[in-house]
C-alpha cells in the first residue's frame, strides 16, 4: 500500500471539485460546474478507470450550483451504475428533497399539474466564462433524479436516509482510512426544509409528496434563493491595499456577521484520518455549527486541534470562518479553492486571522488553485512570509506536482 496521499483541486471557478487518492481508495468531493467535469474531471476519472480504479465515495456536500452542476453532468454521462461509462461508484452521499421531512408530505406521486421548472427562475450561467456550466432545470435533470434513474447506491451508509450527524459518527474503511462525520445536524436539515417548504408552498398549492418531480424543483428553487443571498453578502475585495505594509494587521477586523444560509448550513462536513494524517473538509459550513461539533469530538483542553490539511470553509469566505473557529484549528496546509471572480474568495480577513491566530513559530502553507491575477499578489510578499512564518503554493509554482491555473495537486507522505 502506498505511503503517498494526493489531493487534487480541479478548476471549478468559484466552486469545489476535490479528489483524494489514498492509493487503494478514491473519494471525490463535489464536482464544480459542468465545464469542470467536461474539461478536467472527466479525463482524470477515465484515466483512473483504465487503471482499474473506482470511486468508493462520491460526496456532494450541498446543493449550490458551484458544487453540484458538474455532479449532475457526471452522473448523466456516467450512465448506469451497473455499467458506467466513465468510472464505477460505490456510494453517493448527498441530501436531496427526499431526505427532508415535512409534517404534511404525502406518500406516492404528484397528482397536480407539472409546470416547467423555469417558472421559478432562469437558467443563466453564474460564470460568464462558461455558458454551458448549468444543466437545464427540466424535469428529470436534477442530481437526485439522475441518481435514481441510473440506479446508484445513495446514502447506503445511512440506510438510504439523510447524511446527518447530531453527534460525530465514525466510519471505518478497512485499513485505509477513518472518516468522522461532523455534519450536517438534524437541526441544520430542518432549517433547510423549513425555508424550502415555505417557498415551495407559495408556488405549488397542490399537496407535496415523494414524487421525484420535487427533487428537480428543490434543487432549482434552492439555487435561486442562494444566489439572492450571495448578492446581499459579497464583500468588495477587488484588490488588496495595505496602507501599513502589513496586510495581516490591516485585515484583522472585528467579526460581526455569521453566514445564515440554510443551504450552507446543510453542508456535509467530515474529518479523515489516514496513516497519522488528519484532514478536515468543511464544505461551505457555518462556523458556529462546526465549533459545536468539534467540541463534541474532543475535550476543551485539546484545542486547538492540530490537523495536517484544512479545506477552508466556503472557499475562505469571511462569514464562514470566524476568529473563534480559526482559533480552534491549526493546520499545516490551508486549501483555498476559488478563482475569486464572483465572490472575491478567499477573503483577506480570513487569511489574516489564520496568520494572526496561528503561532508564528509553526510554519503553515496556503494552497491556492488559482493565481487570481494580481488580487492576491501581496500574499506572496517575502517579508510577510518571513514575519508570519508561512509559505504559499500556486498552480504554476508547485513543489509537489505539476499544475495549471485552476488545478493543484498536493502530495503528502504519510511516513
Amino acid at each position: 500500500m502506498s505511503n503517498i496521499i494526493t489531493i487534487e483541486m480541479f478548476p471549478a471557478g468559484n466552486g469545489d471539485a476535490v479528489l483524494i487518492d489514498f492509493g487503494s481508495e478514491l473519494i471525490l468531493i463535489d464536482a464544480g460546474f459542468v465545464s469542470t467535469f467536461r474539461n478536467h474531471l472527466k479525463p482524470r476519472l477515465e484515466t483512473l478507470h483504465n487503471q482499474g480504479r473506482r470511486i468508493s465515495k462520491f460526496i456532494v456536500t450541498h446543493i449550490d450550483a458551484d458544487h453540484i452542476s458538474g455532479a449532475i453532468a457526471f452522473i448523466k454521462a456516467n450512465g448506469s451504475a451497473d455499467n458506467p461509462n466513465i468510472i464505477g461508484i460505490d456510494d453517493i452521499w448527498f441530501n436531496s428533497y427526499r431526505h427532508l421531512h415535512f409534517e404534511d408530505k404525502e406518500q406516492g406521486d404528484f397528482d397536480g399539474e407539472r409546470p416547467n421548472l423555469s417558472i421559478v427562475g432562469g437558467t443563466e450561467s453564474l460564470d460568464p466564462e462558461d455558458d454551458q456550466q448549468l444543466v437545464s432545470h427540466r424535469q428529470g435533470t436534477s442530481f437526485g433524479s439522475q441518481i435514481l434513474k441510473n440506479n446508484y447506491s445513495w446514502n447506503k451508509a445511512f440506510g438510504g436516509a439523510a447524511v446527518k450527524a447530531d453527534e460525530p459518527i465514525v466510519f471505518e474503511s478497512g485499513d485505509t482510512f477513518r472518516l468522522t462525520l461532523l455534519g450536517p445536524t438534524k437541526e441544520a436539515l430542518e432549517n433547510l426544509a423549513e425555508k424550502w417548504y415555505n417557498y415551495l408552498k407559495t408556488i405549488y398549492q397542490d399537496s407535496i409528496n415523494e414524487d421525484a418531480f420535487f427533487d428537480d424543483a428543490f434543487e432549482k428553487m434552492m439555487e435561486e434563493m442562494r444566489q439572492a443571498e450571495l448578492n446581499r453578502t459579497v464583500l468588495d475585495q477587488d484588490a488588496l491595499v495595505s496602507a501599513s505594509g502589513d496586510w495581516v494587521a490591516d485585515y484583522c477586523k472585528v467579526w460581526d456577521h455569521e453566514d445564515n444560509s440554510p443551504t450552507n448550513g446543510s453542508s456535509i462536513i467530515f474529518l479523515i484520518e489516514f496513516k497519522g494524517l488528519n484532514m478536515l473538509f468543511l464544505g461551505d459550513a457555518i462556523p458556529g455549527q462546526v465549533e459545536k461539533q468539534l467540541e463534541k469530538l474532543i475535550p476543551d483542553d485539546e484545542f486547538p486541534l492540530q490537523i495536517d490539511v484544512l479545506k477552508v470553509a466556503h472557499h475562505g469566505a469571511w462569514y464562514n470562518n470566524s476568529p473563534q473557529l480559526i482559533d480552534k484549528l491549526r493546520a499545516n496546509y490551508y486549501l483555498f479553492s476559488s478563482n475569486g471572480k464572483r465572490h472575491h474568495h478567499p477573503h483577506f480577513e480570513t487569511m489574516a486571522w489564520i496568520l494572526k491566530k496561528h503561532n508564528t513559530e509553526s510554519e503553515k502553507t496556503f494552497v491556492f488553485n488559482y493565481r487570481q491575477g494580481d488580487r492576491l499578489i501581496e500574499i506572496d510578499n517575502p517579508q510577510m512570509k518571513q514575519d508570519y512564518n508561512y509559505k504559499t503554493i500556486w498552480p504554476d509554482v508547485n513543489e509537489f506536482g505539476i499544475g495549471s491555473d485552476g488545478y493543484i495537486k498536493l502530495a503528502l507522505n504519510t511516513q
